[in-house]
């Protein structure tokens, strides 16, 4: 039961990138033996298939770049995943900052139409994906002058 469970397990993290706490829950809806999910953990952690560094490393990248999340949302998504406060605002924080402010940038111009009259929906927009007021402000009234 626990080699079957192990493989099973190797081959769905082969798949994409999971943290150890996606693996841990996956695993506890499959049996109730703490000892095994230790072990299998344990294991899949020797093996290479998991690691929280490399976890951390994508789902900013992937979620900056690819969502234009900002800062605060994928550090919020990181917490959901089981991970700590410091451990989320650091992995959020490694990523370039000139990515996020592209991202906001690109965000805003998409959004810039409705600036005049809807400032405020745009602006709780931009909270909403994650940026901070002062940099939304910052985007909106460079946005503006041009």
């Amino acid at each position: 039961m626990q080699d079957e469970l192990k493989e099973k397990m190797r081959r769905w993290c082969s798949k994409q990138e999971r943290c150890m706490g996606d693996v841990r829950r996956k695993l506890e809806g499959q049996t109730d033996d703490q000892d095994s999910i230790i072990a299998i953990l344990q294991g899949l952690v020797e093996d290479g298939f998991i690691s929280d560094e490399r976890f951390l490393t994508s789902y900013v990248r992937t979620h900056a770049d690819h969502k234009a999340w900002g800062p605060r949302k994928i550090a919020h998504g990181l917490r959901v995943k089981g991970f700590s406060i410091a451990d989320s605002k650091a992995a959020a924080a490694a990523h370039p900052q000139a990515a996020y402010q592209a991202s906001l940038a690109s965000l805003v111009e998409r959004r810039r139409t409705e600036l005049p009259e809807k400032r405020e929906r745009v602006i709780r927009f931009l909270v909403a994906r994650g940026f901070a007021v002062n940099d939304i402000l910052r985007a909106i009234k460079e946005a503006e002058k041009r």
